[in-house]
Order: structure tokens, then sequence, then C-alpha cells
């Protein structure tokens, strides 16, 4: 392909990706039209493959800001993967989130919020999933939502932080810092009332980010990783 033609393919994935993002924006924060939080996952691997392919297209005609342009789009990709966790959390309407403040809230309402949504007891909440599913008690979506949602949410972390922060390429402080994250949206859960705060939640998110650090961050796959994303 000549130049001109790689310009123009990459521009035209750069201009329909930035379209999708907006299109994903509105999805995300609309209080009218409360879209399934799998379609806009699509729109977001969608606008993923697109600034990858733009990326590919524009470093053909010259690669000497490659590092630059794919830290943006990582960049990019991160901050639409916190948009959407923070907003899964704590605001998301498909899952009944209100974001009422605890404090302002009835001395009724705060008693019945800590008496079904408070744990500290490690494994607590795990055994009585398992329970449940195993006397058919739990509809298996709901399962899967509450055990492998929890260990999936915060392997993305796992990719973009020892990438964009280089103070985080280490395990320990990679540990920290998500941990610190989770416990945040925790507290955050339980101060507006838009979920649990349960201990569980963090051994199962911390569980699953520190797994996938494991096996994407060690010395062969990483090399290969990096090969991909930075057209190495």
């Amino acid at each position: 392909m000549t130049s001109k033609v790689n310009l123009i393919i990459g521009s035209v994935c750069y201009l329909v990706s930035l379209f999708l993002i907006g299109y994903y924006l509105i999805l995300e924060f609309s209080i009218i039209d409360v879209t399934s939080p799998l379609i806009r996952l699509r729109i977001i691997g969608i606008v993923i493959l697109l600034m990858y392919f733009g990326c590919y297209f524009i470093l053909k005609i010259k690669d000497d800001f490659k590092f630059k342009l794919t830290k943006l789009n990582m960049i990019v990709w991160f901050s639409l993967y916190i948009i959407m966790l923070l907003n899964l959390t704590l605001f998301d309407k498909y899952f009944g989130r209100s974001g009422e403040i605890l404090y302002l809230s009835d001395k009724m309402t705060i008693q019945s919020y800590f008496e079904t949504n408070f744990n500290i007891i490690p494994f607590e909440t795990i055994d009585n999933y398992f329970l449940a599913i195993k006397n058919n008690n739990l509809l298996m979506e709901n399962f899967l939502y509450n055990i492998a949602g929890n260990i999936l949410a915060f392997m993305p972390f796992a990719f973009f932080l020892p990438r964009l922060f280089k103070k985080v390429d280490c395990f320990y402080k990679f540990f920290l810092l998500v941990s610190l994250f989770i416990l945040l949206i925790e507290v955050l859960q339980m101060i507006t009332m838009s979920g649990s705060f349960d201990i569980d939640d963090y051994i199962l998110n911390i569980l699953g980010a520190s797994l996938f650090y494991g096996i994407i961050n060690n010395t062969f796959l990483r090399k290969h990783i990096d090969k991909i994303i930075y057209f190495q």
C-alpha cells in the first residue's frame, strides 16, 4: 500500500473509534436508556481493535513516534476501562445502583443496609453462593456474575499498570496499589449504598488481578505481548 492509503485507513480507524467512544459514553451515563454492560463492553472491544489497527497503518508511514502513539492508545483504553468499572460498581442503573448517600438516609435504611450488605468475615459470602447454587436457590447467571465477575473485574490492571506506570512494574507495588483501589471502591459502595462492603469481593478481585499479573507478566509472555502491542 502507498503511504497515502495507509494514512487514510489509519485516520478512518481513529475517526470511527472516536465516534464510538462518544456513543459509548452516552450509553454509559444515560439515565434514560439503560444498556446491558455486555453491549457496552463490545463497543469498547471494537474501539480497541480500531485504534490498534489505526496505529498499525499510521506507523507503516512513520514509526518515529511508535511508543508515543501506542502509549496514547493504552491511555485511552485504560481510561475507558476505569470509567466502565467505576460506573458498574457505583452508579449503573442496569444493576439498580441509586447512588444514595448513606449518612443522609434514615436510621432504618442504614440498619437494613449493614444487616444485608456488610461482611468482614472472609469466605462467608463465597460459601453462601456455593451453597445456594448447590441447593438450586440461585441462578447460575447470578452465581457467575458474583464469583467469576469479581475475579475478572480487576484483571485488566495487570496489563495496563506495568506498561503505563513503570514505578508499578513489580508485583508487590502492583498488589498494594490494586488492593487500595479495590478497598476504595468497596468503601464508596458502602457510602453510596450502591453495593455491598464485602471482604470476599476484595479476595476475589485481588485474586483475579494477581493471577493475571503472574500469567501475562512473566518474562516469556510479556516479551511476546509487548511485540504485539508495540509492533516490534
